[in-house]
């Protein structure tokens, strides 16, 4: 019987990035055997079967079934509650990443390094998040008329900024 995992179970999920990958990974094909994993991911076997037995014992993972293949048992694990990974893989991750001095500050971005291949990534995702914050705009300003702020200040705007920046740091 799998055991229901804790909050710090769930924290020491993403806290590796390996085992994030792995929930990634789980999320995407539903359920994966280690050497599966492994081969996806480009890890050694012994160290994505660490991390899956690591998940396994925290019931974020559960058993889901063995086969046989040349002599060899294969185990194949599926998430326990793939809602909440889903969540936690693309929410509180990222919440983690926000500094207390920021989050005090009313601040909720976050500073990563990013390699070239997923820098290449966030620029096509930014093209569509810029277009839509533009959309939002224009919906926003059709509501008010065409008026610009200061001609109706019983509505309640919010100005906002985004910024990508990037660095070719080494």
């Amino acid at each position: 019987m799998t055991r229901r995992p804790s909050e710090g179970d769930w924290l020491h999920a993403v806290g590796h990035a390996y085992r994030v990958e792995i929930l990634r990974h789980l999320l995407a094909t539903g359920t994966a055997t280690p050497s599966g994993i492994a081969a996806a991911l480009r890890l050694p076997l012994n160290t994505a079967s660490h991390h899956v037995h690591a998940l396994r014992k925290c019931g974020i993972v559960r058993l889901a079934g063995r086969t046989q293949r040349r002599g060899a048992v294969l185990h194949h694990y599926q998430l326990t509650d793939r809602d909440r990974v889903a969540s936690l893989v693309w929410g509180i991750r990222a919440e983690l990443l926000v500094t207390d001095f920021e989050r005090q500050n009313g601040r909720g971005d976050v500073t990563v390094m990013l390699d070239p291949e997923a820098l290449a990534e966030l620029r096509e995702l930014t093209v569509d998040y810029l277009s839509r914050i533009g959309e939002l705009g224009l919906q926003a300003r059709e509501r008010r008329g065409g008026a610009d702020a200061e001609d109706q200040p019983r509505l309640a705007l919010t100005k906002v900024a985004v910024l990508l920046a990037t660095s070719e740091d080494e």
